[in-house]
């Protein structure tokens, strides 16, 4: 048979040495936990950057409405007595595009309470055309003469506009109380 040889000094350390090695280290620990801290910190990074492209998105989009706001075509009405008497319902476009397709709708109720049958048959005609008004433009609309104003306020003045322009249709609805 063969004999085993007693361990040497050698061996032992050779084997302390094996063991040691294999054993996780304090340093490995410290690699797994930086490592962990660093993917939460990635994932905190990554929702920070996620919230700002958002709410770049939003800011743009707001950015957007406003300089549409701003570059729209923009028609009022408003009434004026002009040239010695002349009651006038006055279409203007404040606005930096072009009105197209403007349409004037007046409440038949203020129609039907004109006096002066040319007047209404103008203003029905009115209602029923479509013009186009250019940029910081005004065109005027006789209602009649100023001594028919008593007649004409006893009922409100309600005018609906819609027209377009390049950045799309609008509307809008102006009550005038001619007392």
């Amino acid at each position: 048979m063969d004999e085993v040889e007693p361990p040497t000094t050698q061996n032992n350390s050779w084997n302390q040495i094996k063991e040691v090695l294999s054993m996780p280290s304090i340093t490995d620990w410290l690699m797994v936990i930086i490592t962990f801290v660093y993917v939460i910190a990635t994932i905190f990074i990554c929702a920070a950057n996620i919230k700002s492209a958002k709410a770049t998105r939003d800011q743009l989009a707001e950015s957007k409405r406003q300089f549409d706001e701003e570059n729209r075509a923009f028609v009022t009405v408003t009434f004026d007595i002009i040239r010695s008497g002349l009651a006038v319902l006055c279409i203007e476009n404040h606005g930096k595009q072009i009105a197209n397709n403007v349409e004037i709708r007046i409440a038949p109720e203020f129609v039907d309470n004109m006096t002066d049958e040319g007047s209404k048959v103008r203003v029905q005609e009115l209602c029923k055309a479509s013009f186009t008004l250019g940029v910081d433009r005004k065109w005027y609309a006789c209602l009649g003469s100023h001594i028919e104003l008593g007649k004409l306020s006893e009922v409100p003045l309600t005018v609906d506009l819609s027209y377009s322009d390049g950045l799309g249709e609008h509307k809008e609805s102006t009550a005038i109380d001619l007392k």
